[in-house]
């Protein structure tokens, strides 16, 4: 049964649409991004709302199965993009579900394991599935044809698997594929609370110590939830939680209701590195002596938002953890909509000495909007699967954009 607050959430979604459908020909759209785009401004309120469900009330949102979804987006609405995908929607193991397996695939192949978000409570977006499917296609063919995307297919927290339910599972399915199928080129994408689970998962790796377990080669963190449990200075002015909570899918007000954080965080210390290592005092020393974000041979890519609430959060881990320069000054939510490279994006390529890193921001962007917001490229992709990304609009697809970049950059 849902609860009275879940019913106000979801009586808000009506009212509030009301509200922006009725205003828009006057003052716009929901925030800068979108004020010009009625069709996203009512996706962002309703993924905003999605998230602000109590944990065991967002049953309302993902009463599917992730099966039944990839059947459906593949079989039913984009038969063309997944005909000749091997094994589409096959699971691999009781937690995972391929959304592709390269043919002939050797062992040092790349695979991606993919790890939505939604608050750990939130089942996979039709979206999030829709952008895989894109960016597989997108990918520069030779790389594409060696190149497999797994989905983790793990328990929700509003069905009551708090955490640490899905860092064990998604343990068991990388020893699966590495020491039980001997893969060792493993790629980790992770948007939102699944970027929490692909960091979190390297501490949980150097604190299991089993020197037969490889670490990813990989990470591809979309906006990630590095730090559970928001610190009330956050919500100041000056800080990204206050100064961006009318702007992004992710609110301060109900990302720290006590409730919440009881039903996910249980009896877990939130001061852990396998539980929330923004939490942690940051240390470089927690990180460098993990190969993904040390070593040479390792890369990891780090896309956020300028308007995003997450936006002080992930740069200030990204510095302790990657060395990146960014920060919440620097990026201070006035570029107007413009992308400069100098002010957005950062490379560290020290062959010798470290993983290649980048970390790019979204001029006006808000919280995973690469995965909820940019869906709209599969029906481009549909009518054309050899479609160039470096054409595609940069304001409509900024994310896919950097992260196909990414991938072509670094997939052998």
């Amino acid at each position: 049964m849902v609860s009275l607050h879940g019913l106000l959430v979801l009586a808000s979604i009506f009212v509030e649409g009301f509200f922006i459908i009725l205003f828009y020909p006057i003052r716009g759209g929901i925030n800068e991004k979108y004020r010009n785009n009625l069709k996203q401004s009512l996706k962002t309120l309703f993924f905003r709302k999605s998230l602000a469900f109590p944990i065991l009330d967002a049953k309302i949102v993902s009463g599917y199965t992730n099966s039944g979804l990839i059947w459906f987006i593949g079989k039913i609405l984009y038969p063309k993009l997944t005909k000749n995908l091997k094994n589409y929607g096959k699971n691999y193991d009781s937690k995972s579900i391929w959304l592709v397996e390269a043919e002939n695939r050797s062992k040092d192949d790349p695979i991606i394991v993919y790890i939505h978000g939604g608050g750990y409570y939130c089942q996979t977006s039709y979206t999030q599935v829709e952008f895989l499917i894109s960016i597989y296609h997108l990918i520069e063919p030779s790389k594409r044809s060696k190149l497999s995307i797994l989905l983790l297919d793990y328990s929700l927290a509003s069905y009551g698997n708090e955490l640490l339910t899905q860092l064990h599972e998604l343990s068991a399915t990388y020893q699966n594929l590495t020491l039980k199928d001997g893969n060792s080129n493993i790629i980790l994408m992770g948007d939102s609370a699944g970027g929490h689970l692909s960091v979190t998962f390297e501490q949980f790796l150097k604190k299991q110590n089993n020197q037969a377990i490889p670490y990813p080669r990989s990470l591809v963190l979309v906006s990630p939830w590095v730090k559970l449990a928001a610190d009330k200075v956050q919500y100041t002015p000056g800080h990204s939680y206050k100064e961006n909570e009318s702007r992004d899918l992710v609110q301060y007000t109900f990302f720290t209701e006590p409730d919440r954080g009881a039903t996910l965080v249980g009896k877990n210390d939130v001061n852990s590195l396998i539980v929330s290592p923004g939490n942690c005092p940051y240390a470089q020393s927690d990180w460098k002596d993990i190969p993904t974000f040390s070593k040479p041979g390792y890369s990891v890519f780090v896309i956020l938002g300028e308007h995003e609430s997450f936006k002080d959060d992930i740069l200030e881990f990204s510095h302790y953890s990657l060395g990146t320069s960014l920060n919440r000054k620097s990026i201070d939510g006035k570029s107007q909509g413009v992308f400069n490279p100098q002010k957005h994006y950062e490379i560290i390529d020290n062959a010798s000495n470290g993983p290649y890193v980048e970390i790019v921001v979204e001029p006006w962007g808000i919280h995973d909007a690469s995965l909820f917001l940019e869906n709209e490229l599969i029906d481009l992709v549909n009518q054309n699967p050899n479609l160039n990304y470096k054409s595609l609009d940069d304001f409509k697809f900024f994310g896919i954009k950097k992260i196909v970049g990414f991938l072509d950059k670094t997939l052998p």
